[in-house]
This record gives structure tokens, C-alpha cells and sequence, in this order.
């Protein structure tokens, strides 16, 4: 089981297209203002939040108050800045985090991040999904309001396109 840092923008969009196991093969390292985040969604009786806070009471995971370094930019929001800040403290290599100047944020510190789509193609190439569900899934990712720039998610389909033949 690999160790990961993770934002609550995976989580929600993972619990959106209802593929919250394809975490199961991480150690989820959740920073407390990420948690805290997901519970206020709870609160509002969000669905994506119950699932959340239903798959975590049953995998292993682990909630770590974080002091955020002092170095992080004013852009980040503050789950980003927590997420970052604990894999640096925690030397925690691999964080899931979709946005993308968080993405590149978390790359100029040593780390390597990955968002929903990201941990979606590695759950295809470990054989986990195959490509027709792989790209059924990317299409209700962005049916979900995932955001992604157009080049990128075309690129994305080659790859997929070009894997499956």
C-alpha cells in the first residue's frame, strides 16, 4: 500500500462517478482542513460527502493536523496548502490534487501529484478498469463538472485510444 496525501476535489469527484475504491490500494493521508472541508459538505447533506466520510470509516486512513509552511502561495487554497504541506513534512512523495497550479506548486517542491484523472489511468494500466470504462468514466467526470482544459482531456482520449490497440 502506497502513502498518499490527498485533497478533497479527488475524493468528491471519485465519489461522484462512485469509484472511491479504486483507492483502496493507498494509504490516504488526509490533512484535517481537507477533512474538515468534506464534513461541512456532510453537513449540507451533499452526497458525494456522505460517501466520502462512509468509504473512510471503513479503509485505513489517516487525519493529521497540519501547520501549513510558511512558503506556500496566497493562490493555493487552504486544503491545497495542507496537502502540500504535510507530504513535505511527512516526506510523503505522492499527492492527489486536481488543480493545477497546486499541481505545480507541489512539483517545484519535490512531489509528485496526480488528480482524478491521473489516479483513473492508473487504475486502467494496473488492470483495475478496462478502456471502454476507463473513458466511459472521463466522459462523467466532466457530466459531474470536473474541469480540465479541452487540449488536455483530447490528448488524454489519444493516449487511451493508443493504449487500447
Amino acid at each position: 500500500m502506497q502513502d498518499v496525501v490527498c485533497n478533497a476535489s479527488p475524493l468528491i469527484f471519485l465519489a461522484k462517478i462512485k469509484r472511491l475504491n479504486l483507492l483502496d490500494t493507498c494509504v490516504l493521508h488526509i490533512p484535517a482542513q481537507v477533512e474538515s472541508e468534506i464534513r461541512k459538505g456532510f453537513q449540507r447533506k451533499k452526497e458525494d460527502a456522505k460517501l466520502i466520510i462512509n468509504y473512510l470509516k471503513q479503509h485505513e486512513y489517516i487525519s493529521t493536523k497540519v501547520a501549513l509552511l510558511k512558503d506556500m502561495p496566497d493562490f493555493l487554497g487552504d486544503g491545497e496548502k495542507a496537502v502540500i504541506s504535510l507530504a513535505i513534512r511527512e516526506k510523503i512523495e505522492k499527492v492527489f490534487i486536481d488543480e493545477a497550479k497546486a499541481r505545480t506548486v507541489a512539483k517545484l517542491n519535490g512531489l509528485y501529484p496526480k488528480g482524478t484523472l491521473g489516479i483513473l489511468w492508473d487504475s486502467y494500466k494496473m488492470g483495475n478498469i478496462d478502456g471502454t470504462t476507463l473513458e466511459a468514466l472521463s466522459f462523467e467526470l466532466l457530466e459531474k463538472g470536473y474541469r480540465i482544459k479541452e487540449e488536455v482531456f483530447i490528448e488524454f482520449l489519444k493516449k487511451l485510444k493508443g493504449a487500447d490497440s
